[in-house]
C-alpha cells in the first residue's frame, strides 16, 4: 500500500489489532499451564508449584496488565477514526509486531528470573510498544480532523508512559541490582502528568492575571 494508496477503513485495522492482542494475551498462561503436569509427574503438592514458580507467576500477571493495558490505549486511539493511510498501518504493524514478540522476553523472565539481559529485552520490548503508540497518535492527528483524531490528553498520556519506561531501562541496564522495580514508575505517569498539567493551567492563569493587570 503505497502513501498515494485510498485509505482503508480503520474498523478492519481495529479488529484484526484486537484479535492480535487477545491471542497474545492468551499466549502467555501457556507456561504457567505446562508447570501443572510436569508438578504431578514430581509430586509437589499445589503450594509448592507456586511457591516455585513465584516469578513466572509475576512475570505473567505484569505482561498480562501491560498487553491489556497498551491495547485499551490502542483502542481509545482508534475509538473515532474511520480511515487510515499507509503510514497508520505500517506503524500498526509494528506496534503488532511488539504485541506478538512480548509473550518470547516474558518466558525468558521465568526461565532466566533477573538476568540483566532478560530485563533489558523485556522493557525494550515493552518501550517499543509505546513508542509505536505514540507514533500512531501523532500521525492519526496529523491526518485526521479533531473531532476524528486522538485528544491531546491521550498524546501525552502516551509520552509520559513512552518516558517513564525509557528511564526504566536505563535504570534496569545501568543500575546493579535494580531488576524490574524500574517498571513501577508506570505508576507514576499519571499523576506527574496531572501535576504538569496543573502546574501548566496554574502558570496560564497567572500568565492572563499579569497580561490583564497591566492591560
Amino acid at each position: 500500500m503505497s502513501e498515494s494508496a485510498p485509505p482503508l477503513r480503520a474498523d478492519r485495522v481495529k479488529l484484526f489489532s484486537d484479535a492480535v492482542a487477545a491471542i497474545a494475551l492468551t499466549l502467555l498462561i501457556l507456561p504457567l499451564v505446562d508447570l501443572v503436569p510436569e508438578a504431578v509427574e514430581s509430586g509437589e503438592s499445589a503450594g509448592e508449584v507456586i511457591g516455585n514458580n513465584l516469578v513466572p507467576f509475576g512475570s505473567f500477571l505484569l505482561s498480562f496488565f501491560v498487553i491489556w493495558r497498551i491495547w485499551t490505549v490502542h483502542h481509545r486511539l482508534f475509538d473515532r477514526v474511520e480511515v487510515v493511510d499507509a503510514a497508520v498501518l505500517r506503524i500498526n504493524s509494528l506496534w503488532l509486531l511488539c504485541v506478538v514478540v512480548l509473550p518470547f522476553p516474558a518466558e525468558l523472565v521465568g526461565a532466566y528470573g533477573e538476568d540483566r539481559v532478560v530485563i533489558a529485552l523485556y522493557i525494550g520490548v515493552l518501550l517499543a510498544c509505546s513508542l509505536t503508540l505514540t507514533a500512531m497518535a501523532i500521525r492519526l492527528r496529523r491526518t485526521n480532523p479533531p473531532g476524528a483524531a486522538p485528544d491531546r490528553a491521550a498524546l501525552e498520556q502516551l509520552l509520559g508512559n513512552a518516558v517513564c519506561l525509557a528511564l526504566a531501562l536505563l535504570l534496569a541496564v545501568t543500575v546493579t541490582g535494580a531488576g524490574y522495580w524500574p517498571l513501577l514508575l508506570l505508576l507514576v505517569d499519571g499523576p506527574v502528568l496531572a501535576l504538569v498539567r496543573r502546574r501548566a493551567r496554574s502558570r496560564s492563569r497567572s500568565a492572563a492575571g499579569s497580561g490583564g493587570a497591566a492591560r
